[in-house]
């Protein structure tokens, strides 16, 4: 709670005998009042001289002009828990003025400032009005997982599906497409398209050995460059490649193509051959006619 220090400035009026001078009497009809009277008929030096008995005034100086001028101290700090006080003007302090001139560095009490609360901004309607909330579109790895992606197309040399076959200890070769596909589908209501490209190669040449892993897709021959020679016939087998894709999609048809995180897999399998053993053996040629 604030503070407020009341000065109650209340001046005395001293009456001076005036031996019973009246107007009629001193023949001045105009000037009846002592010169050290005030208008109504306060000394004036016994007036100064109650103030400097008061507190009210400091004596500076020994000439009558110099009896007595106001003090810049007065009044006294109020202790912080006297209640009846407010310290509500400056400097903590006021001063009442019925009956004497304001003193220097103090306001009337009744026209000390006075706390105003800051008027509240006028509210903005458009702020208040509720704002749309903004859609993410994302395609998330799980969603890219589930995409119908198409296996990657891939061939094998000598080529199964004309009812060719193979021979253990010569190199079967083996190569894929590494051209991406986009799939088309919808998130939240809005055309999305994915783009996926492989990244990987598993082929698996069903004899039982470890699957051999590729980031090159291969080439057809003479330009091979994957390939695995059987150790034993296998009376029928089958090529299968495991293909590990990344994926990319696009809002709407503009705008960039965003990363989708983690991978998807698709499996793609070739036609069954056969894996043969061939035994060479020197045979005589033929023989001139003598």
């Amino acid at each position: 709670m604030a503070r407020r220090a009341v000065i109650a400035l209340v001046a005395a009026t001293v009456l001076i005998a005036t031996g019973g001078s009246t107007a009629a009497e001193s023949g001045d009809g105009e000037d009846w009042l002592d010169a050290d009277m005030d208008d109504s008929g306060a000394s004036l030096t016994g007036l100064r001289q109650w103030e400097i008995q008061s507190g009210l005034r400091e004596v500076v100086g020994n000439s009558a002009a110099d009896q007595g001028v106001p003090s810049v101290d007065i009044g006294l700090p109020v202790p912080e828990d006297d209640s009846e006080f407010v310290f509500d003007g400056p400097d903590g302090l006021c001063m009442a003025t019925d009956y004497v001139a304001p003193v220097a560095n103090l306001v009337p009490c009744d026209d000390r400032p006075v706390d105003e609360e800051a008027p509240e901004a006028p509210e903005d309607p458009e702020e208040e009005a509720d704002e749309p909330e903004p859609v993410i579109i994302t395609v998330s790895e799980s969603d890219f997982a589930e995409l119908p992606l198409a296996p990657a197309e891939f061939g094998v040399q000598p080529d199964p599906a004309d009812g060719a076959w193979t021979v253990v200890n010569m190199d079967t070769i083996a190569y894929a497409s590494d051209d991406p596909q986009v799939v088309s589908t919808q998130v939240l209501g809005f055309p999305v398209a994915v783009r996926a490209s492989p990244v990987e190669f598993a082929w698996d040449f069903g004899d039982g050995s470890d699957p051999l892993v590729t980031t090159d897709p291969g080439a057809p021959y003479p330009d091979h460059t994957v390939a695995y020679a059987y150790a034993q016939p296998v009376e029928e087998t089958r090529v299968s490649l495991t293909t590990t894709w990344v994926g990319e999609f696009q809002v709407g048809g503009q705008g960039p193509w965003i990363p989708i995180a983690g991978t998807a897999q698709t499996t793609s399998e070739s036609a069954a051959f056969e894996v043969v053993e061939v035994t060479t053996r020197l045979v005589p040629g033929p023989q001139a006619n003598g």
